[in-house]
């Protein structure tokens, strides 16, 4: 019997183990996925349909790739003052791998000179301390943001983590210290297949990469680091960094003091000379150069021995830029019972000046006379 043309015609059917077809903004394809793949041929004899044939089922497991992000979420560098402690910095990790992780948290100072935020570091700040904000009040709650690493964080999903450390009393306006964040992928494996052991509250050890250099392994869940170089790390190392900054902004107060000759028993107020009985002006001369207001300026001024202080002669002048104290100008304080400036009343021998506050890049002058005894 002769056979007819024989017409062959091959299908293929791929049958996924995925419950939905992934969105265009969907998580990839989870690691542990099984992929399953089958064919079917199908074919005719002598224009007779013949039964199908099918080949075996093609399986893999899809690997994990880790990849991560972390970004600094302050709009600019964070003012501080000197001496404030619990300074925050603020910064967004973002999973964005193929499974769940956790992430080990490492806050530390930069080197000196690292720019950051447009400022260049030149101090480090102290006892710093990551915290990861746990949601229930948004912003750094002592409180409340106790965990110090994230925790089976899903694909796709983020967690706001807080640097806080201490500014040192000693620093002044505009000096700069940057700090960095880095996040550090890290999972555990059961026995033999690559699959991610979830222990929630428990920190897994560091994500390791599997079965570098070799051929793929269908039946065991590979780690591979996806992720991009960050400001500190480089690119697949399965963690991610970025940086912050501190800038100081206070009030840098300087006080100069000179003192003149006003007038003698001898000479009057022609060319006068420090005789006893000559009257001598004090001048302060108080300055902020800073980029903050000063607040409570006190000036104190202690009369000198074998001089006597001239009731009535302590004297403020208007804010400015001069630095020049004359008698004949400003405003007259009285001695006593007035909350601009005193004498003898808060320090006996003292003379007082509360000037209250002094804003960036003003000037304050005060004044007063003595005899010489």
């Amino acid at each position: 019997m002769k056979l007819s043309t024989t017409s062959l015609r091959l299908a293929l059917a791929a049958g996924l183990a995925l419950g939905a077809v992934p969105t265009a903004f969907a998580a990839a394809t989870a690691a542990g996925t099984s992929i399953n793949n089958t064919a079917v041929i199908n074919f005719s004899v002598g224009g007779v349909a013949q039964t199908a044939q099918n080949s075996n089922t093609a399986t893999f497991l899809v690997d994990r790739s880790i990849n991560l992000t972390v970004v600094e979420n302050d709009a600019a560098i964070v003012p501080v003052v000197p001496g404030q402690s619990a300074a925050v910095t603020k910064f967004t990790v973002t999973n964005n791998s193929n499974s769940t992780e956790d992430f080990r948290l490492v806050g530390s100072n930069s080197a000196n000179g690292v720019t950051a935020l447009g400022g260049t570091d030149n101090f480090d700040s102290t006892g710093l301390q990551v915290f990861v904000e746990n949601g229930v009040t948004g912003g750094y709650q002592a409180a409340q943001d106790t965990a110090t690493f994230i925790d089976e964080l899903a694909p796709l999903a983020s967690a706001t983590v807080y640097v806080v450390a201490n500014i040192p009393a000693g620093q002044v306006n505009n000096d700069v210290a940057a700090v960095n964040l880095t996040a550090i992928a890290a999972q555990s494996t059961n026995d033999g297949t690559g699959q991610y052991v979830t222990t929630t509250g428990t920190l897994a050890a560091d994500a390791a990469q599997t079965n570098t250099g070799v051929a793929d392994v269908t039946t065991f869940v590979d780690t591979v680091f996806a992720d991009a170089a960050g400001a500190t790390d480089a690119a697949k190392d399965g963690k991610f960094s970025a940086l912050d900054a501190y800038k100081v902004v206070t009030a840098t107060i300087a006080v100069v003091k000179s003192s003149t000759v006003i007038s003698d028993p001898v000479n009057g107020t022609s060319n006068p000379k420090a005789l006893p009985g000559a009257v001598i002006q004090y001048c302060l001369v108080v300055n902020n150069t800073g980029s903050a207001s000063a607040t409570g300026v006190t000036l104190s001024d202690a009369i000198p021995s074998n001089t006597t202080y001239v009731a009535g002669s302590i004297r403020i002048a208007a804010a400015g830029t001069t630095s020049a104290c004359t008698v004949s100008s400003g405003t007259n304080i009285p001695d006593s019972g007035n909350a601009g400036g005193d004498f003898n009343v808060t320090t006996a021998g003292d003379v007082t000046v509360n000037a209250g506050t002094l804003t960036s890049s003003s000037t304050y002058r005060a004044e007063f006379n003595v005899t010489v005894n």
